[in-house]
Formats: structure tokens, sequence, C-alpha cells
């Protein structure tokens, strides 16, 4: 008795789950991963055009050709390109030149914003968020040990046979689940919106930031494809009255064919992006907790019922928790045993099919004792 009571013990010492001693859920996601596309495109890829267009500065050499009278010096024309550069004017038809000079600061600018919702969601809501999920998946991994002890101590009762064991097991049975803890307070999360605003507040803003960078990258192009050249009034200050320099020479900005073919890919990249951000801002009306149905194999779960997909706090708990679900050691155990209950010919009870594994390596840890016995028992006659 007292060796099955100790193989009993070591079986499911190996099915709870071991307590680590640094600190639990490291790798807990805090952004949802098609938030974290829209994020990494919409801010990595003006960098990365920003990038393209200083590279094609630094190329050619100059983002302006100014066509000097043929009399000017080498000096003078490189003066002139460079004057024309800094003065870059509005033309009579009141095309805004300017945008084409500072085109890749603007393409930063509109990185900056994009990551602006990133930043807001970061620092108001994703300390709240961490340590809610911390807890609600700390409390999940204990209510599965819980019900590896139970079928650990209806195991022990079933071999002692006593007549008042049902009654005590009964007993355990609800001590142990009379107040499921995490499913009571996500419950809770019903009734509060503070959190959802926060995520859809986010999702507004990146959208509305897509749709104002997408109705500027369309003026761009159509101001780009209008023209690329400027006249430039060589006399100002004390050239105003130098009849030896030209009232205007006529200017080409180099770059304007680069530029626009970036814009061209940014708003293709954008738009796509759209779609993605009005997909996860519907993500909460569509999330629901029947991810968490392994966790029905142990009794006393469901105390949560059936969620209804809606716009509140708990539809981005378990908008989170599903996307951590790699995170729960106990939700790989649970599908394991869901497995298991599912290929057998009708169902098990999870308690008997834990006691039934426990029993199975109990067996063939008695036989490894027996053979290893009869071992020693040989080797001891042989030494005789």
């Amino acid at each position: 008795m007292a060796i099955a009571h100790v193989a009993t013990e070591y079986v499911f010492s190996d099915f709870l789950l071991k307590d680590p001693t640094e600190a639990k859920y490291k790798g807990v996601r805090l952004e949802l991963a098609v938030d974290k596309i829209v994020t990494f495109l919409a801010v990595g890829l003006p960098l990365f055009l920003i990038s393209l267009a200083f590279a094609q500065e630094v190329s050619v050499g100059t983002q302006i050709s100014c066509f000097a009278p043929t009399n000017f010096s080498w000096k003078q024309a490189a003066y002139v390109d460079s004057f024309c550069w800094a003065a870059v004017q509005q033309q009579g038809d009141s095309s805004p030149l300017w945008l084409h000079k500072f085109f890749p600061y603007i393409l930063l600018l509109l990185a900056i914003l994009m990551y602006i919702p990133a930043l807001f969601w970061r620092f108001t809501a994703a300390p709240h968020l961490s340590s809610d999920l911390n807890f609600i998946m700390e409390e999940l991994d204990r209510f599965y040990n819980r019900a590896i002890r139970l079928a650990k101590n209806l195991a022990s009762l079933d071999s002692k046979g006593a007549s008042e064991d049902t009654q005590s097991a009964l007993d355990l049975t609800e001590g142990c689940f009379k107040y499921p803890l995490v499913e009571q307070y996500l419950k809770t999360k019903r009734f509060s919106h503070g959190l959802v605003v926060k995520y859809l507040l986010c999702r507004g803003l990146i959208l509305l930031i897509l749709l104002l960078a997408c109705i500027y990258l369309g003026y761009y192009i159509r101001l780009a494809s209008l023209t690329d050249e400027f006249p430039c009034d060589l006399r100002t200050g004390v050239l105003k009255n130098n009849s030896m320099v030209p009232s205007a020479v006529q200017c080409k900005l180099v770059a304007v064919g680069v530029f626009r073919l970036l814009s061209y890919i940014n708003l293709g990249v954008y738009v796509l992006l759209a779609p993605l951000v009005v997909y996860a801002a519907l993500g909460p009306a569509r999330q629901s907790s029947s991810f968490l149905r392994p966790y029905e194999l142990l009794p006393g779960f469901g105390a949560l019922g059936v969620v209804t997909p809606f716009y509140n706090d708990l539809s981005i708990y378990l908008l989170f928790l599903q996307e951590n679900l790699s995170e729960l050691k106990s939700f790989k155990c649970l599908q394991v045993l869901e497995l298991l209950q599912e290929a057998g010919d009708e169902g098990f009870d999870t308690m008997c099919l834990l006691q039934t594994l426990g029993q199975v390596k109990t067996d063939v840890l008695d036989s490894k004792k027996t053979c290893s016995r009869k071992n020693n028992k040989e080797t001891n006659k042989a030494e005789e």
C-alpha cells in the first residue's frame, strides 16, 4: 500500500506545472499580430523610403539643376543652384514647389504620426493589461493544478477503499472548485469599457492618419506629374539692378521623378493597410470564448458561459488571452487530454482519464521495480 501511495504521488507530481524561480510569462504579447504588422509597415516603410531618397541625393550630388547663362563661371553656376534651391518659390499657377524640397521630411513626419497610436497604447493601456493577463494566465494554470491534485487525492481515496470516501471526495471537489476565481474576474469585465475605448481610439487614430497620408500622397503625385521646373529670379538684393544678371533662369528639380515613384509605393501600401486596420477594429466584436473549451474538461470550469461578441473589456481580454495561448502550459496539457478524450470509443471523464494515465504509469514503474529485484536476485545467486 505504501508503494502504491508513493507511486501515485510520483505520477501526479509529473502532471503538475512547476513554478519557475524567475518571473513567469515573460513573453506576454501586449499587441496583436495584425496591429504589429500595421505599425511595422506604416512606420517602417516611410523610414525606408527616406533612406532611398537620401541615397539618391548622395549618388546624384544635387537636388536641383539650373540652366545658368553660358558666360557664368563654374562657381557662379554652382551659386545659382544653391541660391535657387534655398529660394524655391511658387510658380504663377500657385504650385507649392516647396513640397518637393521637404518631401523626405514629410515622410519622416508621417512615420512619427503613425507611431503615436502605438505609443499611446503602450503607455496608457499595456501596463494594466499586462498585470491582468499575468493574473488570468496564472489562475488558469492554478486551476489546472488543482484539478491534478484532485485527481491525485481521488486516486489515493480509491486505493484506501473506505466507505466514507465518497462523501469526502465530494466535499473535496466542492472545496477546490466552489469559486472559479478567474471566470468570476472575467465576468466583471463585461460591464467595463475603458480598455476597449482605448483600443478603438488607437485603431481610429491610425486609420485617420492613414487617410490623411493617402490624401497627401495622392496630391503630391498629381503635383509631381504637372511640373518639376520653375523660373528662379536672380535679381534680388544687391543684384536687383544689375543688368549683367538675367532676370530669371529655368531650374529643374532632379529628384521629383524618384519622389513620385516613392509616393506611389507608399500610397499603395497605405491603401492596403486600411482594410487591416478596419479588420483589427472589428476584432473585439468577433471574439468569443470558444478557445477556452479545453478548460471545460476540468471540474468547476464553465461559469463564464457563452460569451456573446460585444464591444467591452471582456472581449479585449479574451482577444489578448487567445494571442498568448502559447504561454499557457496548462492549455497545451489540456489539448492533449482533449485529444485523448476525443480518440476514445466513448467519452471519458477527465478525472478518470488522469487516474488511468497515472495507473498506467504506476504499473510501468512497478514492473521496472520487479525486474530490478529479479536482476538483483539473479546476481546474488551467481555470486554465491
